[in-house]
């Protein structure tokens, strides 16, 4: 998948939080760096979430990654989705 903004690609991100969390109206409280624990993601959602990027951005989480410090904000989702687009 092409991104051509980082801007089209936090609209991607916080679409996918939207489908995916239990009250989506949270993120709208929400900076770039806030914490996602406010939005009571728990190991579920959590799955969710790893499987929805995979599928939204075409991107693969290497077994060491599946770690919810990569899922704390919406910039560290930005950041890894860029990250792993770029191997």
């Amino acid at each position: 998948m092409v991104i051509n903004t980082e801007e089209e690609l936090r609209e991607k991100v916080i679409n996918l939080l939207r489908d995916n969390v239990d009250d989506p109206s949270a993120l709208d409280q929400l900076g770039p760096d806030d914490e996602l624990s406010a939005l009571g993601i728990n190991s579920l959602t959590f799955i969710k979430l790893v499987i929805a990027t995979e599928m939204e951005f075409g991107v693969a989480w290497k077994d060491e990654d599946l770690d919810f410090r990569n899922f704390r904000s919406i910039n560290a989702i930005m950041q890894y989705i860029s990250t792993s687009s770029e191997e």
